[in-house]
């Protein structure tokens, strides 16, 4: 086809009158609209790739067993089959030649209607979801050369179809609501705020039983505000009230920072947990069918980041991963930089971005029992409940490796994975599952002298550490391994409880000039949302504030670094202390958050004299290497040692070297920034 395109060509079942009445759950058409040369035909080990995209139409019986855990499916809409229907993006990149390709797919949960792959399974000078054209380049494919296949289908229902997501019903219900918005906090008004809930507001902007409560913690029971002091309504740009279901207006600005909590009587929700369906389904549909002329593939593995592997471990704790017809979707699973949360994915109301109390997202679904993977006490040890408990029960459970930075002890509530609620005891490990914890890295890695942006409130240079992101290929290339050859993969790399995974109160920091460190995580408390949510996903909110949870944080060595995971190349070879958590935002004080995820890097001082200057305890960069040249033949050393261990693909080599080689060259100039001019 080269970069020619088949415009509405249908490579599924289209039905009509008389057709086979479908499964319970399934894709019902495909329609692909563009097949296309990808990178500008830029040849890897498996030859040149291609893009097929489109769109894929789905369709559920709402009264089958598949539906039974879709919140408000009953109340949806119904086609003439009685089913109900919806219809979402979709994108394959794969070999041109078939021959080629190695018969695994990396299934990614798109993350908010991107990817999460560019830059961290591979770099390409772009990569867009709904234009796989842009890219012209890519500077490393180690995936590509072994004949990967990708793929993604639009899930999130809250999105538009430009903007990969999925175009679902709304169910026929009106129901309680709960939108909050920080006062008084980063440039935000302290009497103006949202009353938006994923795509719903408020059914009325005259609801008399709308309740709107201040609160100074999360845990704070409020201040109700008396009805005629606020409205449901908006500013306009001439600074006129005027009437507004998804707003509200205070009378009189709150003073300080503070969260606003808004109970109200919802419009028509959207039914969101189809995104769960359509994962399945597509996935399903992908490994049993053909399209464009080429079979699927034989091995199927699910990949997500962040809100995405959120996402996967929702799809396993609500039983997902048992297809239509009875058969294991997903072989194996990739879910990294989730830490023990799963998401507001599947209940009345959701907000599939919310991401817990760590970055604001008050008290949602979303740090919720059970955290383990095998069957663990509740906090307050009346239950036994695991993550993986349906999918054992459907025979369906996937080879698993949960990745893990440090950012997910410090916000995610990672401990929680592996240690009793009351953090004392250790947690047995499923036999299908790894662990891989990278120590000294953060979620979401950022140039470290971005901190001097002057829109940023951060207080020490962001941590750069890639640890996490550079082990990945070779994880990947575990995991099919694994699958496909019964190859055992790394051993799990974690730190271990009441060792080096510790109360915050035991962490052993040292004391650096100009660095106050954090005391401990943001809290998570034990919620109880109601019997109602259980059974059918409708949530009682505000929801009941139970007890809090014990969350352990990594130990650390004399320099401030990690001691438990594993140790990428930057923190084998530290330029410096890297952490998880930064100087936190005061304004966010009251509530335990944390400065984003975006952690610190505190580089080493220069020489002896510098750290003798500085009244600096850790030893310096030149009497760590010498010099550039001493780093650069401890990194050949490191990479060999990656490399033997399973965290580093061979041919990265050059790739990882480079990368360190750039890794000097930024702490060299970070130096000249930190500390701050007059500190």
């Amino acid at each position: 086809m080269g970069q020619g395109r088949i415009a509405g060509a249908l490579v599924a079942m289209a039905l009509a009158p008389g057709a086979a009445v479908p499964a319970a759950a399934e894709v019902v058409r495909i329609e692909v609209r563009a097949q296309q040369d990808w990178a500008q035909g830029q040849v890897f080990g498996a030859g040149a790739y291609e893009t097929v995209s489109g769109v894929a139409w789905y369709e559920i019986d709402p009264d089958a067993p598949d539906a039974r855990d879709i919140t408000d499916v009953r109340l949806a809409p119904r086609n003439a089959r009685g089913r109900v229907e919806y219809h979402g993006p979709f994108l394959i990149l794969r070999p041109k030649q078939a021959a080629k390709a190695n018969g695994t797919a990396v299934f990614e949960v798109a993350n908010r209607g991107g990817d999460q792959s560019n830059r961290i399974l591979f770099h390409a000078d772009r990569f867009d979801l709904t234009r796989p054209e842009a890219t012209r380049e890519v500077a490393h494919g180690p995936l590509f050369d072994r004949g990967y296949t990708f793929a993604w289908a639009g899930w999130q229902a809250d999105l538009k179809a430009e903007e990969f997501g999925l175009t679902v019903p709304r169910a026929a219900v009106n129901g309680t609501a709960r939108a909050t918005s920080f006062l008084n906090v980063d440039g935000a008004s302290g009497d103006v705020g949202s009353v938006r809930v994923g795509e719903s507001c408020a059914a009325d902007a005259n609801d008399p039983g709308a309740v709107l409560r201040i609160q100074r913690r999360f845990d704070d029971p409020g201040t109700v505000v008396p009805r005629s002091a606020w409205r449901l309504a908006r500013r306009d740009p001439g600074g006129i009230v005027v009437a507004d279901r998804c707003a509200f207006v205070l009378d009189t600005p709150v003073k300080g920072p503070a969260l606003a909590t808004v109970t109200f009587r919802g419009d028509q929700p959207q039914v969101t947990g189809l995104g769960l369906a359509a994962v399945r389904d597509f996935a399903g549909w992908l490994r049993g069918h053909e399209i464009a002329g080429r079979a699927g593939p034989r091995t199927i593995i699910a990949y997500g980041y962040s809100q995405s592997a959120r996402f996967l471990r929702d799809f396993l704790f609500r039983g997902f991963n048992r297809g239509p017809g009875g058969g294991r979707v997903f072989d194996g699973m990739l879910d990294s930089g989730a830490g023990a949360g799963r998401g507001s994915f599947d209940h009345r109301y959701a907000r599939p971005g919310d991401a817990g109390n760590s970055v604001g997202s008050a008290l949602r679904p979303v740090d919720l029992y059970p955290f383990a993977d095998l069957p663990a006490a509740d906090i307050a040890g009346r239950r036994q409940a695991g993550l993986l408990d349906r999918a054992r029960r459907d025979g369906v459970v996937p080879k698993l490796f949960h990745i893990l930075s440090s950012s997910e002890y410090w916000a995610r509530a990672g401990s929680l994975m592996q240690a009793t609620p009351d953090g004392r005891r250790a947690l047995p490990q499923a036999a299908e599952t790894r662990a891989y914890v990278f120590a000294g890295t953060n979620h979401a890695p950022r140039p470290a002298l971005a901190f001097l942006a002057a829109e940023t409130r951060i207080g020490y240079p962001y941590n750069d550490n890639a640890d996490a992101f550079g082990a990945m290929p070779a994880l990947t290339e575990a995991m099919r391994r694994w699958i496909v050859e019964d190859m055992t993969p790394p051993a799990s790399q974690r730190p271990e409880v009441g060792e080096t995974l510790v109360s915050p109160g035991a962490l052993a920091f040292p004391r650096l000039p100009g660095v106050t460190v954090s005391t401990a995580p943001p809290p998570v408390w034990q919620l109880d949302f109601g019997a109602r949510y259980r059974r059918d996903g409708i949530p009682a909110e505000p929801p009941r504030i139970g007890p809090r949870y014990t969350l352990l944080v990594p130990q650390v060595d004399t320099d401030g670094n990690e001691i438990g995971g594993w140790q990428g190349p930057r923190r084998s070879l530290p330029l410096g202390t890297y952490t998880a958590w930064n100087a936190s935002d005061p304004d966010f004080a009251g509530f335990g958050i944390l400065s984003g995820l975006s952690g610190a890097l505190i580089p080493f001082p220069w020489d002896e004299a510098d750290r003798v200057a500085r009244g600096d305890p850790r030893r310096s960069v030149l009497e760590r290497y010498g010099s550039r040249e001493g780093y650069m033949r401890a990194t050949e050393r490191e990479i060999e040692r990656q490399v033997a261990a399973g965290f580093l693909l061979p041919d990265e080599r050059r790739w990882t070297r480079d990368a360190m080689l750039v890794n000097w060259t930024r702490g060299d100039a970070l130096r000249l920034v930190w500390p701050r001019p007059g500190d």
